[in-house]
């Protein structure tokens, strides 16, 4: 028996189909016994499929005996969790389970934006190699990996194949941005974080780590993130702020964290190309992070259009088509058309 708990008023009448209330008194617990010849991970779609997308998340499932006599224990209402992470877990099953084998790093180039861009270092994104469907990007994996609740999971996963990737195929020296949630960041303490303790056993120097804090949600203790990232430092790390000028990296939190770099989302610099008020956003940006001591990192850049801008505003550091893609092993980057 599937038991579901809308939290909210409304509930779609297309339920009636495969259930009812579980009781007269609440319309809000509903009982959907297994039709003849469909599973359950059949019915959680047929649900999913029926139930309108801003509801899945407050509607609250569990899978109950089947011999269920038609009283809830209250202990079963710890155990609901959202319609679509039971979907999710239903129908992408691997995601539970070890996933340090489906994960491939890449380097992607980070060059000096001066003169024909010498190599600084590489930012180092995952895919992932899907059971059924092949690689799928980074975007989608961790789509997948918040709808079943796995998000920490697979951070963990990427990050420590990255690392030791790296200490694969890179010298000491050549510094390499990782990326870390902030979620991660304030629930655990990085000197016990696996991702943060192997580099001894790697032979990796904490110093060309460059932990990238990325924008993923509101943080709603900036004071803790600062915090944690402080222990980051005391380790060795250095710390990095992406997605500046798309969501939470504002100049608060730029001054707040104090990081040794600010990566300049995208989007922001095709904003700058297109307007006066981007262009002036931009380079507000690029002058508070030289006022509080960070290098510069322009995400994204993919013509000669973006890099004469971003030259022209200072910004010190480039990843992008221009400079080179991501690839399996380390590989040099392109060489950049010399400054105007």
């Amino acid at each position: 028996m599937l038991v579901v708990r809308l939290c909210g008023d409304t509930v779609p009448k297309s339920w009636n189909r495969w259930g009812r209330p579980l009781t007269r008194d609440s319309v809000h617990l509903w009982a959907f016994p297994l039709p003849a010849g469909m599973d359950l991970a059949n019915l959680v779609r047929a649900l999913v499929l029926e139930t309108p997308h801003d509801l899945l998340e407050s509607c609250l499932a569990v899978w109950i005996n089947p011999d269920f006599d038609g009283r809830l224990p209250i202990s079963v209402l710890d155990e609901l969790e959202p319609l679509s992470v039971l979907h999710t877990r239903l129908h992408e099953p691997w995601i539970m389970g070890e996933l340090g084998k489906l994960v491939h790093p890449g380097f992607q180039p980070v060059v000096s934006l001066a003169g024909s861009g010498r190599l600084f270092g590489y930012q180092m994104p995952c895919l992932l190699e899907h059971p059924d469907r092949g690689e799928i990007s980074g975007p989608e994996f961790y789509l997948l990996a918040r709808h079943a609740r796995r998000l920490e999971a697979v951070e963990q996963a990427c990050q420590i194949a990255a690392l030791a990737r790296r200490s694969e195929y890179l010298p000491t020296g050549v510094p390499t941005f990782i990326r870390a949630f902030p979620r991660s960041l304030l629930q655990h303490d990085p000197r016990r974080h696996p991702s943060y303790t192997c580099l001894e056993r790697l032979g990796v120097n904490p110093r060309d780590i460059v932990i990238e804090v990325a924008d993923r949600g509101q943080v709603d203790d900036i004071d803790a993130l600062i915090n944690s990232c402080g222990v980051l430092r005391s380790m060795g790390f250095r710390i990095a702020l992406d997605e500046v000028g798309a969501g939470m990296g504002h100049v608060g939190l730029m001054v707040g964290l104090e990081p040794e770099f600010i990566w300049l989302d995208r989007g922001l610099i095709e904003h700058a190309r297109q307007s006066a008020t981007g262009g002036s956003l931009l380079e507000g940006l690029v002058a508070t992070a030289r006022g509080i001591g960070a290098a510069t990192v322009a995400d994204g850049l993919d013509d000669a259009g973006s890099l004469g801008l971003c030259r022209e505003l200072g910004v010190d550091f480039g990843q992008g088509d221009l400079v080179g893609p991501c690839a399996q092993v380390p590989a040099a980057p392109r060489s950049l058309p010399p400054p105007a």
